[in-house]
């Protein structure tokens, strides 16, 4: 009888860790944490200014920190001159121009993530900045806008491109930063 009940025992403890050993061996999808998005670097900031009355009257206008954030200060921060009492257009791009030999165009994934970014523009003065651009969900985007002059002025123009995925609203508070360039700004 107690061989009887041995043989039970050990049976049923073998058929127990064969059962935790597969288990164990099963092919359960693993939790992947979600993908983060690839910060890529920029390192040049270029605005073109179109004169809503006068198409020949074109103005650009860059930042340019070749090593990126932190390191050697920028190269370049252009002060944006403009005409008083006058309507532009302006059309923004974003560059990674670390490698001279590979220039970037980092607005390409801006716009294909439009409904994660947003062109953020802030002024102090008498300048009138409306984006004109929209992303799949009707918020702005602000790779373009009309930019509207009053009088002659010394201010200023906050630029920043945010990175808002699931939490884009049409404002500027929520997300992070990519890059922030203020211009100093004279209107003529």
């Amino acid at each position: 009888m107690k061989k009887i009940q041995l043989n039970t025992v050990l049976f049923l403890v073998l058929s127990t860790l064969i059962t935790f050993t597969f288990q164990a061996c099963d092919d359960d999808p693993v939790d992947n944490p979600p993908q983060m998005n690839e910060e890529e670097l920029i390192t040049t900031v270029e605005m073109t200014f179109t004169n809503a009355d006068d198409a020949e009257d074109v103005r650009t206008f860059r930042f340019s920190d070749p090593d990126g954030e932190g390191g050697n200060a920028p190269e370049t921060t252009d002060t944006i001159e403009l005409n008083a009492s006058s309507t532009y257009d302006l059309a923004i791009r974003f560059l990674d121009e670390s490698d001279p030999n590979s220039v970037e165009d980092i607005t390409e994934e801006v716009e294909e993530e439009a409904d994660e970014h947003l062109v953020c523009y802030t002024t102090p003065g008498d300048l009138t900045v409306t984006i004109t651009d929209k992303d799949a969900n009707e918020l702005n985007l602000g790779l373009a806008a009309t930019v509207t002059t009053s009088e002659a002025e010394n201010t200023s123009l906050l630029v920043q491109l945010k990175h808002q995925p699931d939490v884009k609203d049409g404002s500027c508070e929520p997300g992070d930063t990519d890059v922030e360039v203020l211009f100093q700004t004279v209107v003529k």
